[in-house]
């Protein structure tokens, strides 16, 4: 397989071919992960946590004039009709064997939360909320079978004696009631809603909300804690043919009231409402071995059915379908419309799933068959630059009377519009070249197709590789800068070397340089392309540039200005992007510096005279010069004494040329040497001395 692959990536790599104004590295823009196809827009594919892409299952709607917010519950009888509890009429429906549709009870209560039937096809339903159990016997008027002192009946289940258990809130009481409809309290928890109900082998397991505790409870009434979960909320229980019971349960703010103000009952999230942070499902072996096998990629788990093998989990706030297996692995079967997939049910009879969802209500059919045709529209790609594309690739399994085919489109606005291509032609086949034209964005869509539904193509990865304009780098911003900061590196490419303030001023004022320098400057390339640079210089006053170091890997070369006479000078810096762009396809750009003077000469002191004035002292006077740059300071020391400074004649510091003239302090009897010192702007030191008798 990676010998395959690499055979195909070259063929990749010969099929783009040479262009003039492309450069020649070839970059791949690869989606080959669930995270990378979930940027996209599916329409009928499954996506699946092994990175995979297939149709989804046919999810039919089914026409049954229900007009409510919510369906919360679903149940079946001996005749296959289905039962469907609403809100917020607190309506139950009747769907009959034929797919016909009729009201059964329009209860005084908001909403039907729960049903469950008995033997004789009696339907019990319970309400909120008043917390009324109803009872519709077969062609008889509904009744009122139990009146609870909650709120809510979150839950009903028969056991295997035919005792009717009651899930309520918000005191998180189960109740077991009798065939007469006489009830009594089977477990009072300290949570404050006891949400689902499973019945196997004459125990009651019961799911709450509060703390997120599961709870097994026996005929005497007795109860045992199997799990309290990190959770908050348990949300639906199953168990499977071995005995092991899965458990979902969410993190989250889809609580009911408090029991202080228990106004309505809790409803779903809607799309945009704030999330929960986490929904898994728990595994618990018969021997209370407890691990977590799937953490949602949705926030809410509402609803959980057994399918075979797998576990068909029904979530919020994107009305999203997942099947998960034993492993842990999903995919992503179906996606509603609706926000909410609340309820879900599955006869001995048939092998399809039904469906019930909120906000709005909807009933659908999940089949074991797959949709005909799905699509799955990339997210799109942004390459930097004007860039032509090479031939597609895509790796795929493709059953017998299966098909997948791709196609592209490409542009230079950020979301596609009018301006964009249209979608090319199908690629039939991997490795076809790509027919949208040259663009900074692309986009590629896959439609996977089966002809009988009984079997789904699996897409696994695109491949798209591209080769961007070859862009000029960019070079600027050149300063010489003191050979203290070399010790600090190169500055980023395309970002400003560091330069002191002093050093910035050099470059405005032109003020002299001289002793070890470093030469830097500003470089980055459009396509990240690797380069380097040749420094070149030449006097003011001259016409050719000479080389000083070619080849240079970094962004900055050092100079010894000692090696140049004195004089004006420039640096002129040229990038190129041959390192990654052989021949002719590089491209290069230079940059000049301003004009700087190397100034290695100190000032000269010249006319120096001393005239006594009486009393001891002395007058000295005498000329400054300089050939380079102006004077910066001065200072004069008596006998080795300390330095004492001075100012020019006229008290500025601002040419060439200074006069200067101090008077001693009253000096003994004998000789006396007096040094003057002066530095120029350049940091040249100059000194001359006079003595006297």
């Amino acid at each position: 397989m990676a010998l395959k692959r690499l055979v195909c990536f070259i063929c990749l790599f010969l099929a783009l071919g040479t262009y003039d104004i492309f450069a020649v590295t070839t970059t791949v823009w690869e989606q080959s992960t669930y995270k990378d196809f979930s940027k996209g827009k599916p329409m009928n594919v499954s996506l699946s946590s092994k990175d995979e892409v297939t149709l989804s299952r046919a999810l039919n709607s089914i026409d049954s004039s229900i007009s409510e917010s919510r369906i919360w519950c679903l149940a079946q009888d001996s005749k296959e009709n289905i039962y469907v509890g609403t809100g917020d009429k607190g309506k139950i429906y009747k769907i009959d064997s034929e797919g016909k549709t009729s009201l059964l009870f329009d209860s005084p209560e908001t909403d039907i939360l729960s049903i469950a039937i008995d033997n004789a096809d009696n339907v019990y339903a319970g309400s909120s909320p008043d917390g009324i159990i109803y009872k519709i016997a077969p062609d008889r008027i509904p009744e009122t079978f139990f009146k609870s002192e909650e709120k809510y009946i979150w839950s009903l289940v028969f056991n295997e004696s035919g005792i009717l258990y009651a899930g309520t809130g918000i005191a998180g009481k189960l109740y077991k009631i009798a065939p007469d409809g006489k009830g009594e309290v089977a477990y009072d928890s300290t949570e404050m809603h006891i949400k689902c109900l499973l019945s196997s082998r004459e125990h009651i397991y019961a799911g709450s909300e509060g703390s997120g505790i599961i709870y097994k409870i026996s005929l005497d009434n007795t109860a045992f804690v199997i799990y309290d979960t990190d959770e908050k909320e348990i949300s639906s229980l199953l168990m499977d043919s071995k005995g092991n019971l899965y458990a979902s349960a969410v993190t989250g703010e889809a609580a009911p009231p408090s029991r202080e103000s228990p106004e309505e009952p809790p409803m779903p999230q809607s799309r945009g409402g704030k999330e929960a942070g986490k929904a898994v499902i728990y595994k618990i072996t018969p021997d209370y071995f407890v691990d977590q096998l799937w953490e949602s990629p949705d926030p809410l788990i509402y609803s959980m059915i057994a399918d075979g093998e797998n576990l068909i989990v029904g979530t919020g706030n994107e009305g999203n379908l997942y099947s998960v297996n034993q492993d842990g692995d999903w995919h992503l079967v179906a996606d509603c419309e609706e926000s909410q997939v609340l309820s879900l049910y599955k006869s001995g009879k048939s092998p399809d799933i039904w469906l019930a969802t909120g906000n709005t209500a909807k009933l659908y059919k999940l089949s074991q068959s797959y949709v005909k045709e799905g699509t799955l529209e990339s997210d799109k790609y942004d390459a930097s630059i004007i860039s032509k594309w090479g031939n597609i690739y895509y790796d795929a399994v493709l059953p017998e009377g299966t098909s997948l085919t791709l196609s592209t489109r490409s542009g230079n606005t950020e979301k596609p519009d009018d301006t964009w291509s249209k979608w090319s032609d199908e690629y039939t086949k991997t490795l076809m070249p790509i027919t949208s034209p040259p663009a900074r964005f692309i986009q590629w869509r896959a439609k996977i197709s089966s002809g009988q539904g009984s079997a789904s193509p699996i897409l696994k990865r695109v491949s798209i590789p591209y080769l961007q304009k070859n862009l000029k780098p960019m070079v600027g911003q050149i300063v010489i800068a003191s050979e203290q900061e070399k010790g600090e590196g190169p500055p980023p490419r395309g970002q400003q070397g560091r330069v002191s303030e002093g050093e910035q001023q050099q470059q405005t004022e032109r003020l002299a340089l001289n002793g070890k320098r470093t030469i830097r400057w500003q470089a980055k390339d459009p396509n990240n392309d690797s380069l380097e640079f040749a420094v070149y210089f030449r006097g003011i006053e001259e016409n050719n540039w000479k080389l000083l170091k070619d080849e240079v890997k970094s962004n900055s070369y050092p100079i010894d200005t000692e090696s140049f006479p004195d004089g004006t000078y420039l640096i002129k810096v040229i990038a190129t992007d041959s390192p990654s762009n052989p021949g002719d396809l590089s491209l290069s750009e230079e940059d000049i510096s301003l004009p700087f003077d190397i100034d290695n000469t100190p000032s000269h002191i010249t006319e120096m005279s001393v005239m006594s004035t009486g009393n001891g002292k002395y007058k000295v006077s005498g000329k400054i010069e300089d050939m380079g740059s102006y004077i910066k300071s001065l200072a004069y020391s008596i006998d080795g004494g300390n330095w004492k400074q001075l100012f020019p004649s006229d008290q500025i510091f601002d040419s060439k040329t200074e006069t200067f003239s101090f008077t001693t302090d009253t000096l003994s009897d004998g000789e006396h040497t007096i040094v003057i010192k002066v530095t120029d702007a350049a940091g040249n030191s100059g000194a001359a001395k006079t003595i006297i008798r």
